[in-house]
Order: structure tokens, then C-alpha cells, then sequence
């Protein structure tokens, strides 16, 4: 199940059911090391696409990977409903979704799919979404002149976004155009886009390659000594941590100190 923050105002994402996030969570929503399925992935795709980067680090995550939450609205739905005749139905289970919505009282709220859009604007939960998210401050708007409808609509607590959910349709030129409208809401919730110096710097150091050969070399000659020796200084500095040992591809990084 996908990752569910303490509550800091960040990022609810509601997806459909069966299509929700699955496997082990581990340190955010967008972890490159959890398999989190297709939706989850492609999401991942979706933001760097909008210029916001996700999903590159485990232990560096940004504020925004750290309050990304995701809410299934419901565990499966009958088989005999297929496209609007699922309105009516979701209305009348969307007790976990606003259960999210009370818990972490998001500031963007991002919908995987119209009918679900659809569900929440009905009798059965408009006037229980409007208590928790407030008033809306004006109707659902196009966000795309594309052929696959988005919308946002914004209220007095949250802005949100009504995204079609990922399938072989919303393909990148679709994404992109989405970019303008999807960065306006993630700043005016204050996110920072742009990684802060501080991040990339701690990232960068993780990331140093130590080449081993230029290295020995370079200590033989630099420091006047034996293969032996520049060897043996190789071999303390690992001991030491300050080079890492090497990973499954034989490179040495430079280790972050603590």
C-alpha cells in the first residue's frame, strides 16, 4: 500500500481500484527501489515529465516524495458495471477516500480518473467533500486541448487535478501539456521544484565514482611509491569507509560522511 504521511498538507493521490500501488513501501511514494506497479511508475514518469524531479534516490528524498500519499478508492468493483454506471457506485463507497482527505488534509489532490471526479461532485458526496476541502472557488476547467480531458478545480483548501489514469493513451505529448497548469499547483501548495543546492550536493557526493586504476596510479606516482604500498593505502581507506566496497558492478564510491 502506498506511503501515508503524517499530515503536512502534501500531495493525495487517488487511484482507481486495481490500479493502486502494491508491493513493499519503503522510504517515500516514489522510491526507485519499491515495486510499486504501473500507475505508481508511470506517475514517477509523469513528474519528471513536468519538470519535477522523482523517484532518482532512496535516501535523499525531496519534500515532495516525503508527502505524496495514495488512496485506493475501493477494494474492487462489480463486474457488472463498466464506464458511468461506476459513478453511482463509487459515490456510495468513497468512505476511504474521504477518510484520507480528513486525515492528511492535502493541499493537491490529484484524481486518476473522471467517474471518480464524478463521484465526488454527486449528492451522495459533494457536501462531505466541501466540509473537508472547503468551498469551490469556481467550476472544473480544461487543462489540455487534447483529445483526453484533465481538469482542475480549485476550493478553498485544496487544488485539484483530475487526471485520466495511465494507459497506452496518455502518452508523453499528452503529459506535457499538462506541465504549466500541474507545476502552477504543486508551487501555489509550496513546493519547491527545483532541488535545493544543499540536496544535489549531498546526492552528488553519494555518487562520486572512485576509478581504482587511475587512482593507484596516480598515488605511485604522485607520491613516489610501489604498487604495494599505493595498494595498501587503497586497502585502509576501505577499511575505513571512506571508499565504499565495491558494488555488484565492481565500482567504488566515495561514501558521504555521517
Amino acid at each position: 500500500m502506498a506511503n501515508i504521511p503524517s499530515p503536512r498538507h502534501g500531495i493525495l493521490i487517488v487511484t482507481l481500484p486495481g490500479q493502486g500501488a502494491t508491493g513493499t513501501l519503503f522510504s517515500h511514494y516514489f522510491d526507485p527501489k519499491a515495486k510499486h506497479g504501473k500507475v505508481r511508475d508511470a506517475l514517477a514518469h509523469w513528474f519528471n515529465l513536468w519538470g519535477v524531479s522523482v523517484g532518482h534516490s532512496a535516501n535523499f528524498a525531496t519534500e515532495l516524495e516525503k508527502n505524496t500519499a495514495e488512496v485506493v478508492w475501493c477494494d474492487d468493483v462489480p463486474a457488472h458495471l463498466h464506464g458511468p454506471q461506476t459513478v453511482r457506485f463509487y459515490a456510495q463507497c468513497g468512505e476511504r477516500v474521504l477518510q484520507s482527505i480528513e486525515t492528511q488534509s492535502p493541499s493537491v489532490i490529484i484524481v486518476l480518473s473522471a467517474y471518480l471526479y464524478e463521484a465526488m461532485a454527486s449528492d451522495f458526496m459533494s457536501e462531505k467533500v466541501t466540509t473537508l476541502i472547503g468551498k469551490a472557488l469556481g467550476p472544473a476547467r480544461r487543462i489540455t486541448n487534447m483529445r483526453l480531458k484533465a481538469l482542475e478545480q480549485k476550493f478553498e483548501k485544496a487544488h485539484m487535478l483530475v487526471l485520466p489514469t495511465p494507459s497506452k493513451n496518455t502518452t508523453d505529448a499528452f503529459v506535457t501539456t499538462l506541465t504549466a497548469p500541474i507545476r502552477d499547483a504543486l508551487t501555489a501548495a509550496g513546493f519547491s521544484l527545483d532541488e535545493s543546492p544543499e540536496t544535489l550536493t549531498d546526492i552528488a557526493k553519494s555518487l562520486l565514482v572512485v576509478d581504482e586504476k587511475t587512482t593507484l596510479q596516480t598515488w605511485e606516482n604522485r607520491l613516489r611509491i610501489d604498487s604495494e604500498r599505493a595498494r595498501s593505502l587503497w586497502n585502509t581507506l576501505v577499511k575505513e569507509g571512506v571508499i565504499s566496497t565495491p558494488d555488484e558492478r565492481g565500482r567504488y564510491f566515495v561514501k558521504k560522511k555521517s
